[in-house]
């Protein structure tokens, strides 16, 4: 497959709205699924503890964010079988609102592997936010307040929604991840129950993650809810350090300022509080997602839990990390996964590809003849995923 002109092709033809995506001499086309979610962003205890913490209340506007509750995914399906009995789940990067990077991904993978690639989109990302999140216009005023802080910096038109938020309030990842992991649950539980209109009851799932959608597939799979993951593998790509070791402030992703929040909070104002006795800091320690969390915040955090973990994964997980990737580096992960000694070297590989790219663009698509090396590139680390999942 030529990763460039199969992506231009694909935008061409893509959209959210269409029930059915059909793709011209292919045999495969894209069918959009709907999905409500029933995750509440209130923390449980919050109703029987209103004046709390104000810091940990729900801020109000997040609950009228109609897109977040109920949307719609994509899903890549082979033509042939009329249920599955294997699927992917592919989990994008942070601060994203378009599948149009993800396509060729996804259609790749369904291709090689003759398997539904349902693409699920991170609570607050993708269709899941309001579109003028991603409108420079809507975006200016919010943008120019930001820029009266002299020391700010990569803030841009495509970040300062994010920033802004987490900004005001840090919690919102750990909200937003948790939301996101039980809309993952529960359409786990709808495929093992035969309630995908695609998908066979009890089929075997597999994940291929990017970014941050590597970080909530290594929390989901640490915490393993309702056993539902104990069989699937986890390819990763572009991702799998710790929190603690990434470094999001990028054009692409947050300023600089939101980073900082975000980094002061987890690595330090969460911490502690796990080390008192509140309704929060007991909610996070007696709940499978909060500790799988915790594992996942520092090379310290829950160490000898993590690493059991990780090493009763075996030959179920795959990592492919980029050596200029300056947001999730290569070392990092290769470090998460050292307590895995005598396969870590075959576990995750270093690439290097011939052309500039980032941890946000790795594939660029190119209007001359260095695209036929993003095609190679694409082929190559696609090839190996596919491979992995068969």
């Amino acid at each position: 497959m030529e990763f460039t002109n199969k992506f231009n092709e694909l935008k061409s033809l893509f959209n959210l709205k269409r029930e059915i995506n059909s793709i011209e001499n292919s045999n495969i086309e894209i069918r959009n699924q709907y999905f409500t979610s029933n995750t509440s962003l209130v923390f449980p205890f919050e109703d029987e503890y209103d004046s709390y913490n104000s810091k940990q209340a729900i801020v109000l506007n997040d609950k009228g964010i109609k897109e977040n509750e109920s949307f719609s995914y994509p899903v890549f399906i082979p033509k042939g079988n009329s249920k599955y009995n294997n699927a992917i789940i592919l989990l994008h990067g942070l601060n994203e609102k378009s599948w149009l990077k993800y396509l060729p991904w996804a259609y790749y993978l369904a291709e090689k592997t003759n398997r539904p690639v349902i693409l699920f989109p991170i609570s607050f990302h993708m269709n899941r936010c309001p579109e003028s999140w991603g409108n420079p216009r809507a975006m200016m005023t919010l943008l120019n307040h930001r820029h009266n802080d002299n020391n700010l910096k990569f803030s841009t038109f495509a970040n300062v929604a994010l920033s802004e938020r987490l900004s005001e309030e840090p919690l919102r990842f750990f909200r937003s991840g948790r939301q996101s992991a039980e809309d993952i649950v529960d359409l786990l539980q709808k495929i093992k129950q035969g309630e995908h209109p695609f998908i066979a009851p009890n089929a075997h799932v597999d994940f291929f993650a990017y970014s941050i959608g590597a970080f909530l597939s290594q929390i989901l799979f640490i915490a393993n809810p309702k056993n539902l993951l104990a069989d699937s593998k986890l390819f990763l790509f572009c991702g799998g350090a710790l929190f603690s070791q990434m470094q999001g402030t990028s054009k692409l992703i947050m300023d600089s300022n939101a980073f900082i929040s975000l980094r002061k909070y987890y690595l330090g104002d969460f911490v502690n509080e796990l080390k008192t006795s509140t309704p929060f800091s007991t909610y996070i320690k007696n709940s499978q997602l909060g500790n799988a969390f915790r594992a996942m915040l520092a090379p310290e955090s829950l160490r000898t839990f993590r690493n059991n973990v990780f090493q009763g994964f075996n030959e179920r997980i795959r990592i492919i990390a980029l050596k200029k990737d300056q947001v999730i580096p290569a070392k990092y992960i290769q470090s998460t996964f050292s307590c895995i000694k005598h396969r870590v070297k075959n576990m995750v590989e270093v690439f290097d590809f011939p052309y500039d790219y980032s941890h946000e663009i790795p594939f660029p698509i190119l209007n001359n003849s260095s695209c036929l090396q993003v095609d190679k590139s694409f082929e190559k680390v696609f090839t190996s995923a596919s491979e992995f999942f068969l």
